[in-house]
């Protein structure tokens, strides 16, 4: 049988390609995360590129590009793109909030028509005025110093051993039935500052893509106002209905 002229054997490539949505290519070595190649295909994107469709497979930024794909990338015009930012924005208010005031249990709420969560603190009383700038300049100073979001496949025990302690009895309720199920053994838990958590879905790799916030006093709690998808630089202006907080 006549072999085909071009076909021959070849040593195992050291990059892969990524095909963007708009056309464009880019190679890389194996092994490259998504956020290396965004870092270089779009480096003066004004909305914070939060994750990526991979082949049609929802993927973090930390995700390594391992074979020639395609990729939509993901900012947060899109719905995937707002949870994502919001999920993270929540993990970097209550660790934020754990090394200004240990003590404290906030307790995010309801969400509000402008863009924000309603958040009440549940073991003492309500954050002063002064506290709510306190924790606002401590989360804007996390994100000045881009601290990384690691992600951590943690057995479930020790993850169990992790709310005990720290006397989250409803997590521990939750997880503790699907260990008896057996449906995994394990958990993905992220590390900000030394705080590991569960936070029900994906997350950006550092606190640097958390720009676009502030804190609200209102009531008996606070607001964390975030964009929304039609202006994701943005944060719109608060319409506060008493009868929803």
């Amino acid at each position: 049988m006549e072999q085909h002229p071009k076909i021959k054997q070849a040593k195992a490539r050291t990059s892969v390609q990524i095909t963007l949505s708009d056309g464009r290519v880019f190679s890389g070595p194996v092994g490259a995360t998504l956020e290396k190649f965004f870092e270089v295909a779009f480096p003066d994107h004004e909305a914070p590129l939060i994750a990526a469709l991979v082949d049609g497979q929802l993927r973090e930024l930390t995700h390594p590009i391992e074979r020639d794909c395609d990729v939509a990338p993901i900012d947060l015009s899109h719905s995937d793109g707002g949870r994502i930012y919001r999920r993270s924005m929540i993990f970097l208010m209550l660790v934020a909030a754990k090394r200004l005031f240990p003590e404290v249990e906030i307790y995010v709420d309801h969400s509000l028509t402008f863009g924000g969560y309603f958040c009440e603190v549940r073991n003492r009383e309500p954050f002063t005025d002064q506290e709510i700038q306190s924790l606002c300049a401590e989360m804007r100073r996390l994100v000045d110093e881009d601290e990384l979001i690691l992600r951590q496949r943690v057995p479930l025990q020790e993850a169990l051993d992790i709310f005990r302690e720290r006397d989250e009895l409803d997590k521990v309720a939750v997880f503790q039935s699907r260990n008896r199920n057996k449906d995994k053994d394990y958990l993905q838990l992220y590390t900000l500052k030394g705080r590991r958590d569960y936070l029900h879905g994906y997350m950006v790799p550092s606190t640097g893509y958390l720009r676009y916030f502030q804190l609200l006093s209102w009531g008996n709690g606070f607001i964390l106002q975030f964009p929304r998808r039609h202006e994701p630089t943005k944060l719109q202006e608060p319409k506060l209905d008493p009868h929803l907080i």
